[in-house]
C-alpha cells in the first residue's frame, strides 16, 4: 500500500503553519519582518488539512474498492480514539494555564472577520453551556463564540467529517465524472461565503456560521475523497510526467496562496469571506496532489512519518505552549526571582503585563514546540489511543479459543 510519506510532511508543514499563524501575531516587532503578510492565512492551513483528511482517509479506509475496511463500528472507533484523547488533554491544558492567567474561565472570544481579539464576559450559565460545548467537541454547532482551545474548533469539525465519511465516500468513490463533481463541490462551497457577502452579514453569529459550520465547510473533505478516487484511478498521472508540470501545479498554488494573502491583509472587508472559504480550493487541491506523488529519501521516510503523525497533536497543544513560554518569558522579564514571584503573584502578574516579548526567543518556541507535539503523541496519545481501541476492538474468544484476537 502506498503510505504518502510526502502527504505525512504536507500535514505536517500545514500544523507548523498554523503554529506561526496563531503565535507570531502576539510579537508587536512582527510588522517590520518582511512578507510577513504570507503569515496571515490560518484559513488555508484548515482547508488544506479538511481536503487532505478527505484523500488520506479515503486511501486508509477504502484503497481500491468501495467497501469500507473494517465496518462502519471500527472506523468509528479508530478515528475518535485518534481525535478526541488529543482534544481533551489540550483543553484540560488551556483550562491549567487559565489558572494563573489574567483571563477568566467567563471570558469567551467573539467571532470577528478583523484581525483583533474580542471578548465578553458570560453568565454562569452560558459559561457552563459553552464549556460543556468545548468538551464534547460541539463547540462549533454555537457560531457566537471561538473555542476555549482555539484550534479545537477544526477538531470539532473533523468530528462531523469522521461521522458523515462511512455514508458519503463509498457513493463519492463510484461516481463517474468525478472532474465535474469536484467543480460542483467547489462551486456549492462557494455559494454561502458569497451569498454572506452580498447580504452584508458580519455580525458575530454570522461569521462563526459561514467560517466554522461543519456542514459548510464539509464539501472541503468530500473534495479531497474525490481527488483520491482521481488519483487511485490514474487520471492524475499526467501531473507526475514531468517537472515541469509539478512546478506549474506548485506555480498555480504559489500564485493564488500569494493574492490571498494580499486580499487577507490590505482587501476590504468584501473578500474575507471568500478567501477564508473556497478561493484558494483549486490551490490546495493542487498543492494535496503534488505531494502525494512526492518522493521522500528513505532515510527521511521515518522521520517524515513520525513528523506527520504528531501534526494533530501539534494543531491541538501550540497555543497552550506558546502561552506557557509567553507567561515564563515575561516572569522572567521583570527582574524578580522566582521565589518573589511566588509570594507577591499578583504584583509579578501585573508588572508582567508591560512586557513588551521579543521574538529573539521565538525559534526555541517554535523547535521545542514540535519536539513536545512529536513526544506527546507518542508517549500519551498513542498509549491512550491503543488502550481504547483495545478495549472496544476486542473480539470475544469463541469457543475453543485461547482468547481474544484484536481487530
Amino acid at each position: 500500500m502506498n503510505k504518502f510519506v510526502g502527504l505525512d510532511v504536507l500535514r505536517f508543514a500545514l500544523a507548523v503553519y498554523l503554529m506561526v499563524f496563531h503565535s507570531i501575531h502576539q510579537y508587536p516587532q512582527y510588522t517590520t519582518l518582511p512578507l510577513v503578510e504570507l503569515a496571515n492565512l490560518g484559513g488555508f492551513a484548515t482547508s488544506s488539512f479538511f481536503i487532505l483528511s478527505g484523500f488520506i482517509l479515503a486511501h486508509v479506509y477504502f484503497g481500491r474498492t468501495t467497501e469500507l475496511r473494517g465496518g462502519t463500528r471500527e472506523f468509528f472507533v479508530k478515528r475518535l480514539s485518534n481525535l478526541y484523547p488529543v482534544h481533551l488533554i489540550a483543553l484540560v491544558l488551556v483550562l491549567l494555564v487559565s489558572v494563573v492567567g489574567t483571563r477568566g474561565f467567563q471570558q469567551f472570544a467573539v467571532m470577528s472577520l478583523d484581525d483583533a481579539e474580542h471578548f465578553v464576559t458570560l453568565g454562569t450559565t452560558e459559561t457552563a453551556v459553552n464549556f460543556v460545548l468545548n468538551l464534547f467537541l460541539l463547540q462549533v454547532w454555537y457560531p457566537l463564540y471561538g473555542s476555549v482551545n482555539p484550534p479545537s474548533w477544526s477538531l470539532a469539525t473533523l468530528f462531523f467529517f469522521y461521522l458523515a465519511f462511512p455514508f458519503v465516500a463509498p457513493r463519492l468513490l463510484r461516481a463517474r465524472n468525478k472532474y465535474r463533481l469536484v467543480v460542483v463541490l467547489w462551486v456549492l462551497y462557494l455559494v454561502p461565503p458569497v451569498a454572506a457577502t452580498l447580504m452584508h452579514w458580519y455580525s458575530s453569529a454570522a461569521v462563526g456560521f459561514i467560517t466554522r459550520n461543519p456542514v459548510l465547510r464539509l464539501p472541503e473533505f468530500l473534495v479531497g475523497i474525490v481527488v483520491y478516487g482521481l488519483f487511485r484511478e490514474g487520471q492524475l498521472n499526467a501531473i507526475y510526467e514531468s517537472r515541469a508540470k509539478i512546478f506549474a501545479a506548485l506555480l498555480v498554488f504559489a500564485a493564488s496562496f500569494a493574492v490571498a494573502a494580499w486580499l487577507e491583509t490590505y482587501g476590504s472587508m468584501s473578500t474575507r469571506y471568500v478567501v477564508h472559504n473556497g478561493a484558494l480550493m483549486p490551490g490546495e487541491v493542487l498543492l494535496v496532489i503534488v505531494f502525494a506523488g512526492l518522493g521522500v529519501p528513505s532515510r527521511f521516510a521515518a522521520l517524515a512519518t513520525r513528523l506527520g503523525n504528531s501534526a494533530l497533536s501539534l494543531f491541538a497543544i501550540h497555543v497552550p505552549v506558546f502561552l506557557v513560554m509567553m507567561k515564563v518569558l515575561k516572569l522572567l522579564s521583570i527582574g524578580k526571582s522566582p521565589l518573589w514571584c511566588a509570594s507577591h503573584f499578583s504584583e509579578c502578574v501585573a508588572a508582567s503585563k508591560e512586557v513588551v516579548p521579543s521574538m529573539a526567543t521565538y525559534p526555541l518556541y517554535l523547535i521545542g514546540t514540535v519536539i513536545a507535539a512529536v513526544y506527546f503523541q507518542e508517549r500519551l496519545v498513542a498509549p491512550l489511543r491503543d488502550w481504547i481501541r483495545g478495549r472496544f476492538l476486542t473480539t470475544r474468544p469463541r469457543a475453543g479459543a485461547a482468547g481474544a484476537r484484536s481487530l
